[in-house]
């Protein structure tokens, strides 16, 4: 079951998206940038946007939830109709920020940046980067790690 909190961060992205890029992230991009969303949000405000845990999957974070909403879209970019969401100001900026600043690359990208960080190694432990894992990526990792990168 995927949360209403969820439903509307990954809508509000998706319609950011479009508006900011003129096209839909694909599910592996629209994944990252919740999962972007989430740690910036635990380490600047120190609580969470939405209750879902990701996992640590080969191609990174991966909330299972919004796996299933999305899978049938593959690797192309998501065609759903979303609404136009009215968010809290304080919301709507972090998303911005998060669209702006990480949009630009592609899922692929996210991926491999995703991979260079704490929260999803720590989760994975010894795993070989391509052996699957349903790991979960822990909140505080990852409000600990994005608080140190935005010290930095």
């Amino acid at each position: 079951m995927i949360s209403t909190e969820l439903v509307t961060v990954s809508n509000a992205i998706i319609s950011l998206h479009r508006k900011a890029y003129d096209d839909s992230p694909s599910p592996m991009k629209l994944q990252k940038l919740c999962y972007y969303a989430q740690s910036i949000q635990l380490a600047v405000e120190g609580n969470e946007l939405f209750p879902e845990d990701f996992q640590a999957w080969t191609h990174g974070p991966v909330i299972i939830s919004l796996y299933h909403k999305f899978k049938d879209f593959g690797w192309r970019n998501i065609s759903s109709e979303i609404d136009d969401l009215d968010l809290p100001t304080e919301r709507a900026e972090l998303l911005n920020l998060i669209v702006d600043s990480y949009g630009r690359y592609d899922g692929a990208a996210l991926s491999t940046m995703t991979h260079q960080e704490g929260p999803w190694l720590e989760a994975r432990g010894d795993l070989p980067e391509t052996e699957g894992s349903n790991e979960i990526i822990s909140k505080d990792s990852m409000r600990k790690f994005f608080t140190k990168q935005l010290a930095a």
